[in-house]
């Protein structure tokens, strides 16, 4: 069995996987292929994370992403472009993204009819992608911002994200200067301003508040580099209630 954080809403199912040390590769449990984890692993631990959650491993669509702000809405097929960041209204299908001190934002609504998971680096919150997801899902499916849910997941925390000023300058309410002239960025904070100003109620964001650089439960490439596998942040519409 793959360790992992789950949470279920209904029919809504989300949560992340943890690094699985000592299990599955090298990297533990890893959702793509590196220079001791072949393609053919990487797949089959995808597959393996659909069927332990109830989906077809068809209908699990992870993009390639790019650290952009691109948003996909997808049908049951995975984009043919970079994308980082997947919606659908389907049952039956898992959207996931890649991270490893980057946040997985999952976001659904109170109708458990539509669903999204967005890939967040510095990069994607320097360009709004949560709010971006937020103003797609309005616009595309008629759902209004204030009937909508997220969950931040583990990522790397404002107590140990060091940036420089070149990324700090991007997030003047959610970094803090240190004596040496580095950063401390709290990308979580400053996704929920976001999620806030793109109108989500206070009290329907989440976050898993854990850091994956302290946590070694969870992979992180600021604290482990090139050894450092890939979590999926996931979230699915299954086609009966899970309560």
């Amino acid at each position: 069995m793959i360790e992992l954080l789950l949470h279920r809403s209904g029919r809504i199912l989300y949560g992340i996987t943890l690094r699985n040390a000592g299990k599955w590769s090298a990297r533990g449990w890893t959702a793509l292929p590196a220079s001791d984890v072949s393609a053919r692993q990487a797949e089959s631990m995808r597959h393996a994370l659909a069927l332990q959650l109830g989906f077809s491993p068809e209908a699990f669509i992870i993009p390639k992403q790019i650290h952009g702000t691109t948003i996909a809405v997808v049908d049951g097929r995975a984009p043919s472009e970079p994308a980082d960041g997947v919606v659908t209204n389907r049952q039956g299908i898992l959207l996931g993204v890649t991270c490893a001190d980057c946040c997985g934002v999952l976001l659904w609504d109170e109708h458990q009819s539509v669903i999204a998971a967005v890939h967040s680096g510095w990069r994607g919150t320097a360009g709004n992608i949560a709010g971006r997801c937020v103003r797609l899902l309005c616009e595309r499916f008629g759902v209004v911002p204030s009937s909508l849910h997220a969950w931040l997941s583990p990522c790397a925390s404002g107590a140990r994200y060091v940036v420089g000023y070149d990324v700090a300058t991007h997030f003047p309410r959610s970094s803090k200067p240190r004596e040496d002239g580095s950063y401390l960025f709290d990308n979580t904070a400053e996704i929920r301003l976001e999620l806030l100003e793109a109108g989500l109620s206070d009290t329907n964001i989440a976050s898993a508040g854990i850091c994956t650089i302290e946590n070694e439960n969870f992979h992180s490439y600021r604290r482990d580099g090139d050894r450092s596998g890939r979590m999926v942040a996931f979230i699915g519409i299954q086609q009966h209630s899970l309560e």
